[in-house]
């Protein structure tokens, strides 16, 4: 470019000084006119031979160009392809910020690892580690692949995967990711993924697919582009015929070149991508943006989704003359030792309580029934109705609509029960509410578990429809109801359970795919952490993306009429077109960047880092 502006502008000054020696400036201009057009000449003759729609702008302008060259304005033949690259070179910077974004997961990753062999450690780079490796990460580094951690706990800063402002606390058997940091502490861990098998690669690699994808617009104007082509020729041949002036159908092929409206979608969408990678919000095909914002109807599956997935004591029932506390102090004594969730529930109330309570000697844990240990010499038991009349004690009849029930018992004296529940996501009912505030009329319950248990959930979260003791086939065939009602269905589910319905709805989300590759490879739109506040977010998103786009196809068409009408009669020249026909595409660039303003999750200072 920079050669053949040079030229151009040297044959044009060495007119002007010696105007008896015009062939060698045109020499000069002719060869610049060759450096300049031979990129545009290129791709207008590969998109004639292949029908390329997105060659249409570079055909009208190599038009222009031969136009101008035939009828010996060398210097406009020269113009108007400089001034053209130097708008798409404006135009590439502008949208390079988006893309920088995206192309910024890449340095998330860390370069090396610090390896364990046997008790010997050392440093080695990240791509030669390997399933099954041990690793120790210190604090301030960065983990440099999926792993679960073997020893030691910490905070992990896990933003940069997932979206999740707070800090994570990991200790033995948590799962950590790759990119994100250790805060605080010394962790030995167990590599479980690496290189395009950890979340961040995966993550890389449906960001790739999704930046090439075209949104259902682009398709759309791919294929109104196919007569615009001749519209734009004959507009010309018209103007030429009536006034018989050629530098003025020059003019036409050149600000008919549909710069904006090409750009129209692809900007938007690729600031919409890199928008929703800095929020955890993974979009493997920009196409699901537009569906998104038509959205009407929401079906959640309910465990791990609207509910934390993992049980918590939500009632104590102390037998006659037994506190509380010395109920909850027995079942965590029995549950110390154990991995089951309903001995993990107890363990972290008593915790929570600050409760003391002894380890035990001794423990035997009988599958599907209970625990049983011994501790400060007492035989204390935590576990199932049933199991406790087996052993001789006599149990009261009581029954849980919400959740399940555990009894403890000391000896040969039953110290009381404990219920426990999934509970709600603390943010569930909010998102809800903000969710249909955003246009979302219909919302649907669906889950494996009990009827008491979906209506209690339903009820807490204001949800009018439910369904129960359902199987994967029948969420999916709920979907599909409701898709033949006419509704705009979003499916939000976060297992392998849900992936049927993930697949058939019009929009599927899966929440937590930072863990489960199921889910992820089901659905359209994954959020990486498991909080539900990236809905919101994502519709949000999705409906300024679709008002974007609006904004610039509407600006995109009105300017090329507009630049066609001034060209047509006379009022802009060739090289006032081409510079002038980057005005409707710098604004359509602009508009699409707003969208990189918006404000995403707030981080929250974690009071225990």
């Amino acid at each position: 470019m920079l050669s053949g502006g040079g030229l151009l502008a040297i044959g044009w000054a060495w007119g002007q000084v010696q105007p008896d020696q015009d062939q060698i400036a045109g020499l000069a201009q002719l060869v610049a006119v060759a450096l300049l057009s031979w990129h545009v000449l290129k791709e207008a003759g590969r998109g004639f031979l292949t029908n390329d729609p997105g060659t249409y702008g570079e055909q009208l302008v190599a038009l222009a160009i031969m136009a101008a060259v035939v009828t010996g304005d060398l210097t406009t033949a020269g113009i108007v392809p400089l001034l053209m690259e130097v708008g798409h070179i404006l135009e590439e910077r502008s949208v390079i910020g988006a893309r920088a974004a995206v192309e910024g997961l890449r340095k998330l990753q860390a370069r090396t690892a610090n390896l364990l062999e046997g008790d010997e450690e050392r440093l080695v780079d990240v791509q030669n580690l390997r399933v099954s490796d041990r690793i120790v990460v210190r604090a301030g580094e960065t983990i440099p692949a999926d792993a679960v951690v073997t020893a030691g706990r910490s905070s992990v800063d896990q933003s940069s995967v997932t979206g999740e402002s707070l800090l994570q606390d990991v200790g033995k058997g948590s799962p950590v990711f790759a990119g994100t940091i250790n805060i605080d502490g010394l962790l030995w861990l167990q590599v479980r993924g690496v290189g395009a098998q950890t979340a961040l690669g995966r993550i890389e690699d449906s960001l790739s697919r999704a930046e090439s994808s075209k949104a259902p617009i682009t398709r759309t104007l791919e294929r109104y582009a196919a007569i615009y082509l001749p519209v734009v020729l004959a507009v010309a041949g018209v103007t030429l015929f009536i006034s018989g002036d050629v530098g003025r159908a020059i003019a036409v092929l050149v600000v008919a070149c549909p710069c904006a409206l090409i750009l129209s979608g692809p900007a938007a969408m690729l600031a919409a991508l890199a928008v929703a990678a800095r929020w955890g919000i993974l979009i493997k095909n920009s196409g699901f943006l537009e569906r998104v914002s038509g959205v009407d109807t929401l079906i959640l599956d309910k465990t791990g989704t609207v509910t934390l997935g993992e049980l918590s004591v939500v009632a104590l029932h102390p037998a006659a003359e037994v506190t509380e506390d010395e109920l909850l102090r027995a079942a965590a004594c029995c549950g110390y030792g154990s991995l089951h969730p309903v001995s993990r529930a107890v363990v972290t109330t008593a915790r929570a309580r600050e409760l003391a309570f002894a380890a035990p000697s001794e423990a035997h844990e009988h599958a599907g029934a209970g625990l049983e240990v011994l501790c400060d010499g007492h035989t204390l038991a935590l576990g199932r109705d049933s199991w406790m009349t087996e052993r001789g004690l006599l149990v009261p009849t009581t029954r849980s609509d919400t959740g399940i029930v555990t009894w403890v018992a000391r000896d040969q004296q039953i110290l009381g029960s404990i219920e426990l529940a999934d509970s709600s996501r603390p943010e569930a009912r909010e998102v809800l509410e903000s969710l249909r505030g955003q246009g979302i009329q219909r919302f649907i319950l669906v889950t494996g578990d009990r009827s008491s248990v979906a209506k209690a959930v339903a009820d807490e979260l204001g949800l009018e429809e439910f369904e129960a003791e359902v199987l994967p086939e029948r969420k999916a065939e709920r979907v599909r109801q409701a898709q033949a009602q006419g509704h705009r269905v979003m499916m939000v589910g976060d297992g392998i359970n849900d992936a049927l319905a993930l697949h058939s709805a019009d929009v599927g989300v899966a929440i937590g795919a930072s863990i489960n590759q199921v889910a992820l490879g089901s659905a359209d739109i994954a959020l990486m952490s498991s909080s539900l506040s990236s809905l919101p977010r994502m519709m949000e998103l999705a409906r300024r993306t679709q008002s974007t786009v609006n904004v610039n196809v509407l600006v995109g068409v009105g300017f090329s009429v507009l630049m066609l009408g001034l060209a047509a009669v006379g009022i802009i020249s060739p090289m006032a077109g081409a510079l002038l026909h980057n005005g409707g595409a710098l604004f359509v660039v602009i508009n699409s960047a707003r969208l990189l303003s918006l404000a995403g999750p707030t981080k929250t200072d974690h009071p225990e880092a």
